[in-house]
């Protein structure tokens, strides 16, 4: 990022060994760094989020609501979305439905 080659970052799971030094360049370029709700204290919430002032904003905005320290209603926002945008169950196949059939007897 810091040096120009991507314009946003994002990682859940990092260690503070893992940001320290990255998250230090990003400031030093001009970058911003946080966790997903755009919060500075990000190094021992393990989600990092880093980007350049114009793509830092919407990164918040995307990322906000998936952050584990996102408010009940952002989550609640996250599930209802999902369950809508959910695929129905498919309809079993008639060979599917012929293989669950017992087979007959022979004679």
């Amino acid at each position: 990022m810091a040096a120009g080659f991507n314009d946003g970052f994002f990682h859940t799971g990092l260690s503070i060994w893992d940001v320290a030094a990255g998250s230090l360049l990003v400031t030093e370029a001009g970058g911003l760094v946080g966790n997903f709700t755009g919060e500075a204290d990000f190094l021992e919430q393990r989600e990092c989020m880093a980007g350049n002032p114009r793509v830092y904003g919407h990164l918040v905005s995307l990322l906000g609501k998936y952050s584990q320290f996102a408010g009940a209603g952002d989550k609640a926002g996250v599930r209802q979305a999902l369950a809508e945008d959910g695929a129905p169950a498919a309809e079993p196949s008639q060979a599917d439905a012929a293989a669950d059939e017992p087979a007959a007897p022979q004679a």
